[in-house]
């Protein structure tokens, strides 16, 4: 029985995180940030699908760039987070039967 209930507290403290992660990933902006060359200047777009599915390019001044880029690793930290806890509950799961 106590087993049991340490995976049970496994799976809870689980989902919990990843709601706390999910809940920052909405916070973060999505997609690709990629430069353009016009002329002899670059200018950096984030590209990204709407919730309709529309690809939209927004421009990233300057001085955003490396915030911009810091924001979209941060994004693929908690998404490997959250992708880690979904597979420590499949295995906490398992082990409950």
């Amino acid at each position: 029985m106590a087993i049991r209930h340490v995976l049970e507290d496994q799976i809870e403290r689980s989902e919990r995180n990843i709601a706390v992660y999910r809940g920052k990933l909405e916070k973060l902006p999505k997609g690709i940030l990629y430069p353009r060359k016009r002329g002899d200047k670059i200018y950096y777009y984030l590209k990204y699908r709407d919730d309709s599915g529309k690809r939209v390019d927004q421009y990233i001044k300057a001085d955003q760039v490396e915030v911009v880029k810091k924001q979209l690793s941060k994004r693929k930290e908690y998404i490997a987070m959250i992708c880690g806890l979904q597979e420590d509950i499949k295995i906490a799961r398992k082990g409950l039967r």
